[in-house]
Formats: C-alpha cells, sequence, structure tokens
C-alpha cells in the first residue's frame, strides 16, 4: 500500500505544474452548446500523450495559434513560443505556463461512517483533516497508477485536496452516494496554456496544436523519458 502512494505522489509530481490548484467546474462552449464540466491542472495517465514536437531539433522561436480562453474557442491568435518539446515531462517548460484537462462531473456524499482499512487508502493535503459522514468528495478526476484526486468539502472547514484509489466509491455504494455526474463531452479535452512572446497568453488544444503547420508528435520512450 505504502509504495503504490508513493508512486502515486511521484508521479502527480511529474505531470502536474500548479500541484495547489484543485480541480473546479468550469462551464464551456463547443459548437454553440454549453457543457458543465470539471478542469483539472495536468494531463491524466500513466504514460500522458501526445508529445508535441515544436522544432525541438533546433534552436529559436516559432509562431502558433491559440485562443484567449479555452471555455469557447473564438478567434484564433498568433502566439510565439520557444522551440522544445511540449509535455509534462519535457525537461523545460519552454513557453508552458500549465496543462489542462477537461472533463465529466463527478462528486459524492459520505452517508456512513468509513471503517479504519477503508478510510488509510485516503491521503488528504491536511493529515489533521478527519473524514465523516456528510462530508462531500467533489470534482473527481483520474490521475494514474489506479489512483484518482478529488476536492473534500467539509462543513465550515476549507477545501483541500485528497487521493484516493479510482475504484473505492464504486466497491463501498453504501458509503459513498454519487450526487452528480455528467458526461456531456464525447471525450476529455487537453490543453496547454502559453505564454507568448508578444506579451500575452493563449490557450491551445493538443489536437489542434498538431494540426498547425509544421508541429509533429515527438514519442514516449520510456517512464518520464520523451524525444522527438
Amino acid at each position: 500500500m505504502i509504495s503504490k502512494i508513493l508512486s502515486f505522489t511521484l508521479l502527480f509530481s511529474v505531470i502536474s505544474l500548479a500541484q495547489d490548484i484543485k480541480p473546479y467546474k468550469l462551464d464551456i462552449v463547443r459548437n454553440g452548446k454549453v457543457y458543465h464540466q470539471v478542469a483539472s491542472s495536468f494531463w491524466a495517465s500513466e504514460y500522458p500523450s501526445p508529445v508535441i514536437n515544436i522544432n525541438a531539433q533546433k534552436k529559436g522561436t516559432t509562431n502558433i495559434k491559440g485562443y484567449d480562453s479555452l471555455r469557447e474557442k473564438t478567434k484564433l491568435k498568433v502566439c510565439e513560443v520557444e522551440n522544445g518539446l511540449y509535455h509534462p515531462w519535457a525537461k523545460k517548460p519552454n513557453s508552458v505556463i500549465n496543462f489542462y484537462t477537461i472533463t465529466a462531473v463527478e462528486s459524492y456524499d459520505i452517508v456512513k461512517n468509513i471503517p479504519s482499512d477503508i478510510k488509510q487508502n485516503f491521503i488528504l493535503d491536511d493529515t489533521k483533516r478527519v473524514l465523516k459522514v456528510g462530508d462531500k468528495i467533489i470534482n473527481v478526476v483520474y490521475g494514474a497508477e489506479g489512483y484518482s484526486q478529488g476536492v473534500l468539502r467539509s462543513n465550515k472547514k476549507a477545501d483541500i485536496l485528497i487521493d484516493f484509489p479510482s475504484t473505492i466509491f464504486e466497491e463501498n455504494p453504501t458509503i459513498f452516494k454519487q450526487i452528480e455526474k455528467s458526461s456531456t463531452l464525447e471525450k476529455n479535452e487537453q490543453w496547454l496554456h502559453l505564454e507568448c512572446k508578444q506579451g500575452y497568453k493563449v490557450f491551445v488544444e493538443d489536437k489542434d496544436l498538431l494540426s498547425q503547420k509544421g508541429i509533429k508528435e515527438g514519442e514516449i520512450r520510456g517512464y518520464g523519458d520523451i524525444s522527438i
């Protein structure tokens, strides 16, 4: 159990540039329709993909196109970024401010006292906090290595991050009651938030960036190891 927790903790420290950003609800517009989603500040999976090669084989900068906001794909604007590999495992951040994933809404109520053998599976940011009936675990998102992350919401206490095995709610339906779930988008979305040489910032979806002229897909050679 300890080895799994350590593995998961190390993984999150690698794939997230903003570990303190809790998953949060976000309304987005796609093709004129509003979707209620959750945004998290990392790309999930044991081997997050794709690796995006922006002329990484040479020094300099490249012009790409992105949006002012990921909430809605409106007018594109040109963004000059550093050449390099763009991925959570990249050795240099290049022009990346952060990575984001847009997923479905999923939240739970704790409706029954949690036995100690189940409670020990939860990893809380605040070790003094205790899970109790009436608490909510909201904005659940998958991380990696069979673990997920959410936000613990308790009465009159600050929200904190909480990590746990991804199957824990399914395996204990009498303890955790699902209170909201939406699966509006057909697929999750992955975005990059980039700092432009022009002095402003843009958002670009991974698949949109890969479709732009001169941008290629790199490769994952092993855990934590990427190349052109």
